[in-house]
């Protein structure tokens, strides 16, 4: 923890003198002061993560200039360079409130008495590696090629192929973006991007190129509503998969279809609505003649029927997608990403339908669903590994070892999930956490100290999660 102290910055000593320790507030005072410098850059403050590598100065480099601007706003009188000056121990405490602060009390000398200044003065370390251009030029490309792409949106009075080209590639991007990205992240983006796709549309537009129009407005919609679904937004999600629906008919998209009747799906599934989350995967299932469409849709159907303990059917589905495992088609996932469902993935519904099922031999196949699907994720590119995809197969597994009455094994697949980023404990990870936290309960395990620790420490994740900051869902 020494180092960690030591490593503080100017930056976080006066977001603590202003109050502005909490996320949500230093987001409000971010976009106040974007409001006023550029408008474009309301939203654009950095994620939980982010923030806490500022503080900490652990980056190689200062952040993209646009967000230098709004820092330097937040604080008038300051460089960037200045705010992530790293102090030698405790922060420092600045008697002003907000506004303007002087450079010469923002930096004096060191004080005859302490032997140092109460705030870093030009004299004191900064650390070479956080000055470093590196770590910056990945997010000046990043939002080059962001400014290049709106170019081109807008740029033609009429939607064209070069038009049509960048959206797809835009939605692409996005689609592998969320498997790397925390839902929050993505929702800003996402958003939008759909506004201006439905600009577009709002315009006359040449009948030629309306299907590919609505195909992308679809897509963007359901990627809205699984970033919705996944903060437990479930009327928001809802209201995105009806517009993304009636977008994939316009469009005669197959892939769009069933990837939205999944979302739709999902949001019931996680709602407790089982027999409806079965019924939509299964009338789905007339759209999945391309890659890994009848998989995600039958693997969606067996575990909504194994979770509504209808163990025929669940049986049927199972048996339907382990035949689509072995048998899977050519690629046409559309743009790929999260639109394509992994074999991993797969591999962990499989594991909740044998958990669902009960019984020993069930749950030993369970545990060896599980360990599959993380052997599967730990396979793949670093750019294609999602967070959220190893918890869920992680916290399977530990329901696995669980029923079979293996606490020394739970405990064990436990304990990488408590260091997952807040930002990632999306609704999913929590419900399955809360799930193992009842398991914990029980009377197997009512007189184990290891028990009760684990307890504490599942309260205490689920108490931090992706959609802590957001008002709860009306439905």
């Amino acid at each position: 923890m020494g180092d960690v102290a030591k490593a503080s910055t100017l930056l976080k000593a006066l977001l603590r003198e202003r109050h502005w320790q909490k996320y949500s507030t230093f987001c409000k005072e971010w976009d106040r002061v974007a409001e006023r410098v550029d408008p474009d850059l309301v939203g654009g403050y950095p994620s939980r993560s982010q923030l806490a590598r500022w503080l900490a100065c652990d980056m190689k480099g200062l952040p993209h200039p646009d967000s230098c601007r709004i820092l330097e706003g937040l604080f008038p009188g300051l460089t960037t360079t200045q705010l992530f000056t790293v102090g030698a121990d405790a922060p420092v405490t600045l008697a002003h409130p907000a506004g303007a602060l002087p450079i010469a009390e923002i930096a004096p000398g060191p004080s005859a008495t302490s032997g140092r200044g109460d705030v870093p003065s030009e004299e004191v370390h900064v650390d070479k590696a956080c000055l470093s251009g590196d770590g910056a030029l990945s997010e000046e490309i990043a939002m080059s090629a962001e400014e290049s792409a709106r170019f081109v949106r807008r740029a033609r009075g009429a939607v064209d192929q070069d038009v049509l080209d960048q959206l797809g590639a835009d939605v692409r991007q996005m689609a592998h973006d969320y498997l790397m990205r925390p839902p929050f992240a993505m929702f800003r983006p996402l958003s939008r991007l759909r506004a201006e796709v439905f600009e577009l549309l709002d315009d006359r537009q040449r009948p030629a190129v309306l299907p590919s129009l609505y195909q992308v407005a679809g897509q963007l919609c359901a990627l809205l509503a699984h970033t919705c679904a996944d903060l437990g937004q479930a009327y928001a999600a809802d209201t995105h998969t009806r517009t993304a629906w009636l977008c994939a008919d316009l469009a005669e998209d197959d892939v769009l279809r069933v990837y939205v009747r999944w979302v739709q799906s999902n949001v019931a599934y996680w709602n407790g609505d089982y027999g409806r989350a079965a019924e939509l995967a299964h009338s789905g299932q007339r759209y999945a003649t391309v890659g890994t469409s009848l998989l995600r849709l039958a693997s969606q159907e067996a575990r909504a029927y194994a979770a509504a303990a209808d163990h025929r059917e669940a049986g049927r589905a199972l048996a339907t997608a382990q035949a689509a495992r072995s048998h899977l088609g050519p690629d046409g996932d559309g743009p790929g990403g999260v639109f394509h469902f992994n074999l991993g993935k797969a591999a962990y519904y499989a594991s909740e339908v044998r958990f669902a099922l009960g019984g020993k031999a069930n749950f030993e196949r369970a545990a060896s669903e599980a360990a599959h699907a993380l052997e599967l994720f730990a396979a793949q590119p670093d750019l294609e590994q999602c967070p959220e995809f190893f918890a869920a197969a992680q916290v399977d597994l530990v329901a696995a070892h669980l029923a079979l009455n293996d606490l020394d094994g739970a405990e064990e697949h436990l304990e990488p999930i408590f260091s997952l980023p807040t930002e990632s404990r999306t609704l999913p990870v929590i419900k399955r956490m809360k799930a193992t936290d009842r398991t914990l309960t029980s009377q197997t395990f009512a007189k184990s100290a290891l028990a009760a620790e684990l307890r504490e420490r599942i309260h205490l994740f689920c108490a931090y999660t992706a959609s802590r900051e957001l008002p709860a869902s009306p439905d």
